[in-house]
């Protein structure tokens, strides 16, 4: 658990806290995570809050706890993970624009052959799961099983807010 808050007047997430919790199931450990904030940039953290930041807060957060099970798992470094994932996540990019260049030439009428070269790509994009050494946000399932085990920890209401101080340099957390 966890309380947090910035004087920095471009972080997307102001004053809030947040908790994450491993719950055993029959499939295996489900991961859960909850956060509570006021959104900071303003208007436009208000209006990019619901759609784009805590969707984004959530996917990092996941992936971020599948590089610590990988870790725990396997002994694979973190830094080592967040290589991995980088690695597939620009070959992934790659090859979505090669196949984009192969489907305009196609369109362009140049050779037929290209359309089928470049819907084989996407297809392989989309069949080819990553190597289970590529942290996925996706393994992370993030609802949770049962209304009592989704709802925020009692003790999170108890933990002290940061200190002005605290946060004078900047983003700053107190756990406990």
């Amino acid at each position: 658990m966890l309380k947090f808050d910035t004087s920095d007047a471009l972080s997307p997430i102001g004053a809030g806290s947040g908790y994450w919790r491993y719950i055993p199931t029959d499939a295996g450990v489900r991961f859960i995570t909850g956060y509570n904030y006021r959104p900071g940039m303003g208007i436009l953290g208000k209006a990019l809050d619901a759609g784009l930041i805590r969707p984004a807060l959530g996917w990092a957060t996941a992936v971020s706890f599948d590089r610590l099970r990988l870790w725990a798992e396997s002994e694979l470094d973190p830094g080592d993970a967040r290589n991995r994932w980088i690695m597939d996540a620009a070959a992934r990019a790659a090859s979505v624009l090669g196949a984009g260049v192969l489907l305009r030439k196609a369109l362009l009428g140049r050779n037929a052959d290209w359309a089928f070269m470049g819907a084989a790509v996407l297809l392989n994009l989309s069949v080819l799961p990553a190597h289970r050494t590529v942290p996925r946000a996706r393994r992370c399932r993030r609802e949770a099983p049962d209304t009592r085990s989704g709802r925020a920890p009692a003790a999170l209401s108890g933990l002290p807010a940061p200190s002005s101080q605290d946060i004078s340099g900047g983003s700053e957390r107190r756990e406990e």
